[in-house]
């Protein structure tokens, strides 16, 4: 148990974010309009697991969540750009995945025995992509990766542009590392540290 919340920006970072930032609660803001877009223009993973919409309670559910968080703990990683959108994009996602469960594990860990941890994207392409189906969905059996699979930002509406703005973080999507010369790309977590 630790009573520096702080610290869990370090684990964050030692979990392999590339930044991390403890935010108050009222720092996340929840569009329903964004949560929507999950199934109209519908992302390919819509429906194709239990952690992206229809099967997320969505905005209303996420709103009522943060009233019951203490802090919000809003994670970043930076990679290269050719690895997102190349054949490394869904590792690059179960990356993601892994650092906000760990985060999340760690905060529970410290006494924040509620902690719920959230990424961005569909754990059905990160973590089981190599399976035609969910077996939670289907009723075959329980999830492939329940350490891991952690449900989906856009489901519930959060809107991480500002989020990445609160944290004091550039919002566009391509950076640039400027030491490497290297065009980067981010991805975003949120762990709600309760």
């Amino acid at each position: 148990m630790i009573n520096d919340p702080s610290q869990l920006v370090q684990r964050a970072l030692e979990n392999g974010a590339t930044h991390a930032a403890l935010l108050s609660p009222d720092a996340v803001e929840v569009e329903g309009r964004l949560a929507a877009f999950c199934r109209d223009p519908r992302c390919p993973c819509f429906g194709q697991s239990m952690s992206c919409p229809p099967n997320v309670s969505g905005p209303a559910t996420f709103r009522e969540k943060l009233t019951q968080t203490q802090y919000a703990l809003v994670l970043r990683l930076e990679v290269d750009t050719a690895s997102l959108i190349g054949e490394e994009r869904q590792e690059v996602f179960k990356v993601l995945q892994q650092i906000v469960s760990e985060t999340e594990f760690a905060a529970k860990s410290y006494g924040f025995i509620n902690s719920e941890g959230f990424a961005g994207g569909s754990c059905k392409g990160s973590l089981c992509g190599e399976f035609d189906y969910c077996e939670v969905l289907a009723g075959t059996g329980s999830c492939r990766n329940p350490d891991t699979a952690r449900p989906s930002m856009s489901g519930y509406g959060v809107n991480v542009g500002k989020l990445m703005k609160v944290a004091g973080w550039s919002q566009e999507i391509f950076t640039e590392a400027f030491e490497q010369e290297i065009e980067m790309m981010w991805l975003a977590g949120l762990v709600l540290v309760k």
